[in-house]
């Protein structure tokens, strides 16, 4: 399952919202395909800034936004409809979840339970749900 371009919330779980925000209305991202139809990434843009990974973290960038990443969204259906791994192309790196309300994403090797279908820390798993204009 792809994403197309447009307005969405990003959730980990029903606790951490992943911007800082006191409103579903302030924490909209706008996600924007930028490949292929049959590998798609994607440009997650927070306040109309494009994010990509530095060292152990994920942040906007305000300056040199072409050094933007393209994420790879994995969908894992065993969590939920709209619940997706953040990945880098490699998919061995990604989004992970801060413990705190108000910590920045991590960006950290990705820990995969052997098993079929593969497991995953509920702290990898992002809900992206669409807004609707």
């Amino acid at each position: 399952m792809s994403l197309e371009t447009g307005r969405y919330i990003i959730k980990n779980g029903d606790k951490i919202r992943i911007i800082l925000a006191s409103s579903d209305n302030e924490s909209t991202w706008i996600i924007e395909k930028t490949d292929s139809v049959k590998d798609p990434s994607y440009l997650f843009i927070s306040f109309g800034s494009p994010t990509t990974h530095i060292e152990h973290n994920v942040f906007a960038l305000l300056v040199n936004q072409e050094a933007a990443t393209k994420w790879v969204v994995i969908p894992v259906s065993k969590h939920g409809k709209d619940a997706f791994l953040i990945t880098t192309a490699d998919r061995n790196e990604g989004w992970v979840a801060p413990k705190e309300i108000g910590e920045q994403i991590q960006y950290r090797p990705l820990i995969i339970a052997p098993s079929e279908p593969p497991q995953f820390p509920t702290s990898e798993v992002f809900h992206i749900t669409k807004v609707e204009d």
